[in-house]
């Protein structure tokens, strides 16, 4: 029996938060593990590749779009306030595919950054010392973070009907994906297959989920 279907799918509400709250936890035990654990088998690596080209190197390093680059944190809070239950189940479904898919590519096809990491960025030191930290330059291709984007908002576009909302969804995304090569964390096939990750997990995963609840 599909899980979905033993429950209200058409409740919203504070039990929902609980609800993806409990779904979010082991979703995030699992995005450390494979995502850090890739990286860092990755990092070991000698046959890394060049995936970028090199004019992209020319493109501007801006610090402030490390604020749209986090803004990702927020989107993902936003399922819980404007799903259903079986439509949250259905995201954490397609997200656990983005991971597995985006993780085996990483193992295929290692990368390195072409970007050189500033060892201080003023008025930003902070911030940009806890990214590197915690992301090595080499789980590029695909981009998970601009594939979550896609997904995350691939499903609220569908979900919600006002004109201005999804307008803005659309906007978001396009600014994710330019705060990704702004902050120099990735190069444009990166944001390229990420962006097609998330559209395949949403249409093969996401979709056929809900279309037999």
């Amino acid at each position: 029996m599909n899980p979905a279907s033993t429950i209200d799918n058409g409740y919203r509400g504070i039990g929902n938060i609980l609800f993806y709250a409990r779904l979010a936890a082991p979703l995030s035990l699992l995005f450390a593990v494979i995502y850090f654990g890739t990286n860092w088998i990755t990092s070991r690596r000698t046959d890394n590749h060049q995936l970028y080209l090199e004019w992209e190197l020319a493109i501007p390093f801006v610090p402030s779009m490390i604020y749209v680059y986090a803004s990702l944190l927020v989107l993902l809070l936003l399922p819980a306030f404007t799903l259903t239950r079986s439509q949250l189940i259905a995201l954490a479904r397609s997200l656990v595919a983005a991971l597995f898919i985006a993780a085996a590519i990483y193992l295929l096809l290692p990368a390195d950054l072409g970007f050189v990491r500033p060892d201080h960025v003023p008025g930003y030191n902070a911030v940009f010392q806890a990214l590197f930290a915690l992301e090595m330059p080499h789980n590029l291709v695909p981009s998970l973070h601009v594939a979550t984007s896609a997904l995350f908002i691939a499903v609220l576009y569908r979900s919600l009907s006002s004109v201005w909302i999804r307008a803005g969804l659309i906007l978001w995304g396009m600014l994710l994906c330019a705060s990704v090569l702004l902050v120099h964390q990735h190069h444009v096939l990166d944001v390229v297959s990420g962006l097609l990750l998330g559209y395949l997990c949403y249409r093969l995963v996401y979709r056929r989920a809900i279309e037999r609840t």
